[in-house]
Order: structure tokens, then sequence, then C-alpha cells
């Protein structure tokens, strides 16, 4: 009799991993064969429909070859904070090997992070920080240094002075909050240039767009729109192609994504800050594998910074020649 329950048991336990799969696979993260994350490293974005990810996922791969393991990248289709989170309980249900997470509320992944360490599973910050949690260390952008460097390449382009407008795919993601404290500390120092407008794009490229005409229709005499999220110089650089201001009114932004390429060349885009995503998670991956190994030097709670690369015009053609 004991037999046949634990028998029973099992069978239930297997049909409720296979029904959070595919819910999982519902949700818009790994199309593919996600059967299982078991036996694997899982990689959590904000949301698929965001550019910047594209080259993250890449860099997962590249790096998945070479270290000779299996990795996911999963992920909502939109900035879906609590789908990210049914992602993330799916995940852990299967005891995969790590799991680097981008969170799109800190606090919404808290709970699930402390389980996972809890339960055994190495888990770490990528791309954005949790603060607050039982993560081992984060390995990414030192965001708010990297607003600083966008804010001082603004100011610079357009001369001390003169009305701008932030585009931000949500601020209630801590790395992107900031980006946008950075950009703001730069501007500081230049008392002629005022922030007219802040809107949210939702990390997508039609609703930073979208965002992005309403407040040209609002401040005609804008002098820059600033981009801090990777879907975001993509729609502002769509916004000012369709109203004939390429040039006119200057975009600056985050993340060398072929939208962002196409508005640069196009010239509608000063510059661009890369986050070189590639290379980000790529050692991501590794950092994971060492703790998995119980091999890492690393001393938790770590901090990597990976660096930021500011791509203009002229810079384009060379930074593109090798992976970032």
């Amino acid at each position: 009799m004991l037999k046949k329950k634990t028998q029973i048991k099992a069978l239930a336990l297997g049909s409720a991993v296979s029904v959070a799969i595919a819910s999982l696979v519902m949700l818009g993260g790994q199309t593919a064969n996600a059967a299982s994350t078991a036996g694997t490293y899982v990689f959590l974005p904000k949301s698929l429909n965001n550019p910047y990810w594209v080259d993250a996922r890449k860099g997962m791969v590249d790096a998945a070859k070479k270290l000779g393991v299996k990795a996911q990248f999963l992920g909502p289709q939109n900035d879906d904070a609590a789908a990210q989170v049914k992602i993330f309980d799916t995940v852990l249900a299967t005891h995969p090997l790590g799991i680097a997470v981008s969170p799109n509320d800190p606090a919404s992944v808290i709970s699930d992070i402390a389980k996972g360490v809890a339960a055994g599973v190495p888990i770490i910050a990528w791309d954005g920080p949790v603060p607050g949690s039982k993560v081992f260390g984060y390995i990414g952008t030192n965001n708010t240094q990297a607003g600083v460097t966008l804010g001082n390449e603004v100011a610079k382009g357009i001369g001390g002075s003169g009305n701008v407008a932030v585009i931000i795919g949500n601020l209630a993601a801590v790395n992107l909050k900031q980006r946008l404290d950075g950009v703001k500390k730069a501007l500081a120092a230049f008392p002629n240039i005022k922030i007219v407008a802040t809107q949210e794009s939702h990390e997508a490229v039609a609703d930073a767009q979208n965002a992005s005409e309403t407040i040209l229709q609002a401040h005609p005499d804008l002098k820059a729109f600033i981009g801090i999220g990777g879907s975001d110089a993509p729609g502002i650089s769509g916004a000012l192609k369709s109203g004939n201001k390429c040039g006119k009114i200057q975009a600056y932004g985050f993340d060398v994504v072929p939208q962002g390429i196409a508005g640069m060349q196009g010239g509608c885009i000063q510059a661009l800050l890369s986050q070189k995503p590639f290379g980000m998670t790529a050692q991501a991956l590794q950092i994971l594998k060492d703790f998995h190994d119980k091999k890492s030097k690393l001393m938790k709670p770590f901090n990597v910074d990976t660096g930021v690369v500011v791509v203009t015009p002229t810079t384009l053609a060379d930074f593109l020649k090798t992976p970032h």
C-alpha cells in the first residue's frame, strides 16, 4: 500500500510540474523545447519584446556552448512583474542548476529568490539589482554612473541649454531608476537644461514611439530626447523620423540594438550607450556555473561592473565588428 501511495504522489508531482512548464511556455518564454528547466541554468529577463534581450540571449547561448552546459532564456512577452514571478515559480519547481534574474519589480522576486537559495539553487541578480534579497551578488552596469555618462553626452550635444524629455521603460525597475538618477545628476550641473516631460514605455518600442509623439506635440521647442531603456531610443527615433525631426531634435539612449542602429545610421540618434549585453550574460553564466561547481572565488554579495561604451555615428562601424 505504501509503495502504491508513493507512486501516486510521484505521478501527481510529475503532472504538476508538466502543467507548470506548459504555463511557462504559454507565458511567452522560450517557445521551442522548454520541456523542463531541470539540469539547466536559467536566465529570467524582464521581457522578450525589448530588443536589448536579443544580444543578451546570444551571449548566453554562446557561453553555454563553450562551457558545455544547458541554459534557457525565459521571460514574459512584456514587462509584466506578475508574469515574471509565475515563470520564476515554475522554474524553481524543477530545481535548475542556477538562476540569473533581471527583475521588473525587485520586491516581487525577493520571496522566490529566498526559496531558491534555501533549496540550494545559486541565484544572482543580472542586469538589474534586487536590493534586500538573498541573491549571491549582482553582475551588470553601474547604472547610476552610466546615467551620468549619458547625461554628460546630452549636455555636450545640445550645448548646455534647452528643454529635454525622458522616455523610460518602467519607473519601478531599480536599474532604470538608477540611470535616470544619474542623468539628472549630470544635468544638474547645467542650470539651463530642463527636463520638461518623463513618460514610461513599458519596455515596448511602439509605446516609446507613441509617448515620444505625444511629447513632441506638447513641447515643439524640445532640444533632445533621452531614452533610458533598450526600447526607448528606437521608439524615439521612430517618432522623430515620422515627424521629420531627425537632426532637428537630438536623441540619446541606452543599448545598441538593431532599431537603434538604424536610427543612428538615419541621422536620428546622436549617441547610444552599450551595456555589452552579450558579454554580460556570458560572464553571468560562468559565474553561475562556478557557484554550482563550488569553484567560485567571488565573495558574496559580489558586485561585478561590466561597464558601458559610448557609441556615436563615427564609432558605430568599428563597434559592430565584434559581439558586445
